[in-house]
């Protein structure tokens, strides 16, 4: 598969990814909070229960399996950055059907992202990078400099008396634990295509499980504690980052040999991140805020 068919089948997965947020979003308006330890079961049968959620998690899951298929052919640093494609989709909709109007640093937004899968489109056509193994001498130290980055967003701001709101904390820990799961689905993908199933593949079958339903209750709590703009901003960043961290420091993703190419990616990738945030407005959280509160303009007053 070519990285621009990869690329079209990744933009899908985007739009579905956050058709069924944007459902998710609605049903855990209507839900008592989400917390650890007494109520917890109550809360998540609510969900299980909602109509609405469990239409937003086949709509999701439909478009992780979108996700899951460019993943066979595309490295998970490229695949998961391209993801921001989404974003621009939303904008371009929004503006086209439901009037809303992009500032300029959001059509700004538009041209990075654009710019930067382009660009990223270029340097892989051209690099054709392929992993065909996993060393665990790699993958377990990167897995745990995550997870350490994760109990770090927990406890550091306390340790030192820093006042960083609970909907950041949960926002960074979900895109950490969602960029793992990600690369969960990689390294089962490998393990499947090198070795058959094995003792490798359920491993990564089991933390693709984790990873993934743990970010997203950890999202579900954010989306209750704060904006749906700033989480979808900070989890989406880290998210990302995490792929590219762990596609390039443990799975050997490495940049094109060329250095025109490497300078390319680069800037693709930083293209698309900068770029997502400026558009973060124009994500499925924060268009279910406005459809929750029958708004048809999210257009900060002038």
């Amino acid at each position: 598969m070519s990285i621009w068919t990869a690329l079209i089948l990744i933009t899908l997965c985007a739009l579905l990814w956050d058709v069924g947020i944007v459902l998710q979003k609605l049903a855990v308006d209507r839900i008592p909070p989400l917390r650890l330890g007494r109520g917890s079961a109550g809360a998540l049968l609510s969900l299980l229960k909602s109509g609405r959620w469990m239409a937003g998690l086949a709509a999701s899951a439909l478009g992780w399996g979108l996700f899951a298929f460019a993943l066979s052919f595309t490295p998970v640093s490229v695949a998961r950055t391209i993801q921001g494609s989404g974003f621009v989709i939303l904008a371009v909709f929004s503006l086209l059907f439901l009037r809303h109007r992009l500032s300029a640093r959001e059509w700004i937004g538009v041209v990075l992202v654009t710019s930067g899968i382009v660009a990223l489109g270029i340097a892989e056509s051209s690099s054709r990078t392929v992993e065909d193994a996993v060393s665990l001498g790699r993958l377990l130290p990167a897995l745990a400099a995550c997870l350490l980055a994760c109990a770090a967003a927990c406890a550091v701001p306390g340790l030192l008396r820093i006042g960083l709101p609970w909907v950041v904390v949960y926002s960074i820990i979900s895109g950490i634990l969602l960029g793992l799961g990600d690369v969960a689905t990689k390294v089962l993908l490998i393990a499947l295509q090198g070795q058959g199933f094995g003792s490798q593949a359920a491993a990564a079958g089991a933390g693709l499980i984790l990873f993934y339903l743990s970010g997203f209750l950890v999202l579900s709590r954010a989306y209750q504690h704060g904006r749906a703009i700033l989480v979808t901003a900070v989890s989406d960043l880290c998210s990302r980052l995490v792929a590219i961290f762990m596609g390039i420091a443990a799975l050997g993703e490495a940049l094109a040999a060329d250095p025109r190419l490497r300078v390319l990616a680069a800037l693709g990738y930083a293209g698309i991140i900068v770029g997502a945030v400026f558009l973060s407005r124009f994500s499925g959280e924060e268009i279910a805020d406005g459809l929750a509160k029958g708004i048809t303009d999210l257009s900060p007053a002038e």
